[in-house]
């Protein structure tokens, strides 16, 4: 065998040639196409061998240079390593032991899910190079009783279709490429303190389905994703620590080869606190994908009054794509659009785009955004106590205590009438 080259499918041979450097790639089938950046053409082996491009497209053309060069064919089925979420991009696709984001704990940590205070519907559009597009729905169904929280999504990856030739260059047709993933998750909180189900420790998992397609063959795999997460107060702010291994289980099987699955272990640690009395969070996070070297990424986000979110971020460890992430999100009741921006070099700059509605009722785990709100929260607490033992002057006592701390508190409200209701009717 020559340097250059690997063996693939029936002992062919064939490697992409890009200027004067020749780069192997071990997928199944090679085609001719000409590069829409480069210009520069691969060499032809066969009319059925024509939907390797599309592999290299849909898999891997647009992922970071060193790591498709440095270890290809290593990984089928690298879409599923997008980050869809804006936010998480917008923070340098940090925040792995953050929260409060569906998008987000999707792509980087299932065990966040629980945090979710709402049903939630959420969408995303990518704009991704050289006419891919990303796009994923979303839907989270928090249960009751604080029994977890249930969540699934759908992904799906296209591109234009491709002009497909045979051996002597004549048109063959059209060829289209496309992936697919569907996904089913729950996560919940395994231990924490009483009076705040926002702290402690949650876990998550999640099932998918993921499949590519390439004109008539395609490869499917069935994998799943686990993640923990622990959040506990600091020094006036709150401290998450989130860990978690992704696209674990089954290999993408092209034809006679196999090639495993793009697992990604994920570790990272993140650090609300009020400032000029808004939240702002930081997130520093690392990666460890199973082809390539270690990626790490940081970043910030400022949410202010709750309506307008400013973020920031850094990714490095990758020679395309790598660098600077902006985003910003809107909050407008219970409607939030988020954008982010990322430039991939001479492929221009990617943007991304996501649209999420709240509704229902919230559940117990809805976020409070203050420590007054948090005491107040805990004062009801202990005047629910005092009620169930009957001793409803001291429950009226920590009430107005909630209510000095947050007025617009509904539920010390409505258990202050009910307790004074029922001081009334013992005199």
């Amino acid at each position: 065998m020559k340097k250059g080259e690997t063996k693939g499918i029936g002992g062919i041979k064939r490697h992409m040639r890009c200027g004067s450097f020749s780069y192997p790639f071990t997928t199944g089938f090679q085609l001719s196409l000409l590069l829409p950046v480069t210009g520069y053409r691969l060499p032809v082996t066969g009319y059925r061998l024509l939907v390797t491009c599309c592999w290299l497209l849909v898999t891997g053309y647009w992922l970071p240079v060193t790591d498709v060069y440095a270890a290809a064919g290593k990984s089928g089925g690298d879409f599923l390593r997008i980050v869809q979420s804006p936010r998480v991009v917008g923070m340098g696709e940090s925040g792995a032991g953050l929260h409060g984001d569906l998008l987000g704990a999707l792509a980087l940590n299932p065990a966040a899910l629980t945090l979710t205070g709402y049903r939630e519907l959420a969408f995303a559009y990518n704009i991704w190079i050289e006419e891919v597009s990303v796009q994923q729905a979303a839907y989270a169904h928090p249960l009751p009783a604080a029994k977890g929280v249930l969540a699934a999504s759908v992904s799906r990856l296209g591109m234009d279709s491709i002009a497909g030739y045979n051996n002597s260059g004549g048109y063959t047709g059209a060829v289209d490429a496309g992936d697919l993933a569907v996904s089913v998750n729950y996560a919940r909180r395994l231990r924490g303190p009483w009076q705040d189900l926002r702290l402690g420790l949650f876990t998550g998992v999640g099932l998918k389905y993921a499949r590519e397609s390439l004109d008539d063959v395609s490869a499917s795999a069935r994998l799943f994703d686990v993640g923990a997460l622990w959040r506990s107060k600091f020094k006036g702010g709150v401290l998450g620590l989130g860990l978690s291994a992704q696209s674990l289980g089954g290999k993408f099987k092209f034809d006679t080869q196999s090639d495993p699955a793009p697992r990604i272990i994920r570790g990272g640690a993140a650090y609300t606190v009020i400032a000029a009395g808004d939240p702002l969070s930081f997130a520093i996070d690392f990666k460890q994908p199973n082809d390539s070297g270690m990626v790490y990424a940081g970043g910030a986000e400022y949410l202010i009054k709750n309506i307008i979110a400013l973020r920031a971020g850094y990714v490095s460890g990758m020679d395309m794509g790598g660098g600077l992430r902006l985003g910003a999100g809107v909050n407008i009741r219970l409607i939030q659009f988020d954008y982010a921006l990322a430039g991939y070099g001479k492929f221009g700059s990617v943007h991304r785009f996501s649209l999420s509605h709240k509704f229902g009722k919230p559940v117990e785990v809805t976020p409070h955004s203050s420590p007054e709100q948090e005491q107040a929260r805990w004062k009801v607490e202990r005047a629910r106590g005092f009620m169930r033992e009957n001793r409803y002057y001291e429950a009226i006592l920590q009430l107005n205590g909630a209510l000095d701390l947050d007025p617009g508190s509904l539920e010390a409200l409505g258990l202050m009438k009910k307790a004074r209701n029922l001081v009334d009717t013992e005199r």
